[in-house]
């Protein structure tokens, strides 16, 4: 179960992915408690119409499930190491939210005298995780075996296309950064990969050797455009898909390895145009 935990798992929090997950969520939310009323309703407590109310019901999931998006992507900077155990955790506690602001606003839906009883809030919580959490157990198993699949397959289909007997071509590129007297001449026969930090970039080169730039990962990218074999794949990665020994693939996407130990990472959204570069240049 451990091992299971641990698994990467894409991070599908960005705000965009997370309306429309939201929306998703809303619609089939409400149409679920239409269509199969889960549980026991009695309508004679009811305010408003039944439909009305699995309305408010879902919109107040949907406040929740955003307001927590938002302070994830506050407090949460690296969404590279996300796994099963994180997303988990995160919705299970969303649900205990949502559980409790259901159980708020009980006295705005139903006639009963006793809304702010202890009985209730369980129930609330209850009734939230039971059907939530099968739903995201269900979803989410599915889900990663899929991109496993899909991307194991694209890992392997990558890799069969290496050829390890490539010839190294010596070429400099001046590359200006952000102060004129650190600008400097870049031999990409050595250049192995260079990693964004804020307004700084770590080149590494070969024999171990790390060159520590004051220029943006865009910058660098743009005076580098007309190298076939530079490519952007992650925003805070670029690599010389020359030095890539071995692609494998996990449920977060593709690993880049340049030696035994040291693998990158490939943004999903980046898959197409690393896959085109790799595939259809000559390198």
């Amino acid at each position: 179960m451990r091992k299971y935990f641990n698994l990467s798992y894409p991070f599908y929090y960005d705000i965009k992915t997370s309306i429309i997950i939201s929306i998703l969520v809303f619609i089939l939310s409400t149409l679920f408690s239409i269509l199969f009323e889960p549980f026991e309703v009695n309508y004679k407590e009811l305010k408003f119409s039944f439909l009305f109310i699995s309305i408010i019901h879902s919109v107040v999931s949907f406040i929740v499930f955003m307001s927590s998006v938002f302070v994830l992507n506050v407090f949460r900077d690296n969404k590279n190491d996300w796994k099963l155990k994180n997303e988990f955790s995160f919705l299970f506690l969303v649900l205990l939210i949502i559980g409790v602001s259901q159980f708020l606003i009980r006295d705005l839906i139903y006639l009963k005298e006793d809304n702010w009883s202890s009985k209730y809030l369980v129930e609330e919580i209850r009734n939230t995780i039971l059907v939530g959490g099968l739903l995201i157990f269900v979803i989410t198993s599915i889900n990663i075996e899929r991109l496993k699949n899909i991307y194991i397959k694209k890992g392997k289909d990558l890799d069969s296309t290496l050829n390890a007997t490539l010839n190294k071509v010596e070429k400099h590129i001046e590359i200006k950064t952000q102060v004129i007297s650190d600008d400097f001449s870049l031999n990409l026969n050595s250049f192995l990969y260079a990693k964004s930090d804020k307004n700084y970039l770590e080149i590494s080169l070969e024999d171990n050797q790390v060159l520590l730039k004051r220029i943006t990962i865009k910058s660098f990218e743009e005076q580098l455009s007309d190298c076939a074999n530079i490519c952007r794949v992650h925003r805070s990665y670029i690599i010389n898909l020359k030095v890539i020994i071995k692609v494998t693939g996990n449920s977060q996407g593709l690993q880049l390895w340049i030696n035994d130990k040291d693998h990158i990472p490939v943004s999903r959204k980046l898959i197409p145009e690393f896959e085109y570069k790799f595939k259809n240049h000559n390198l």
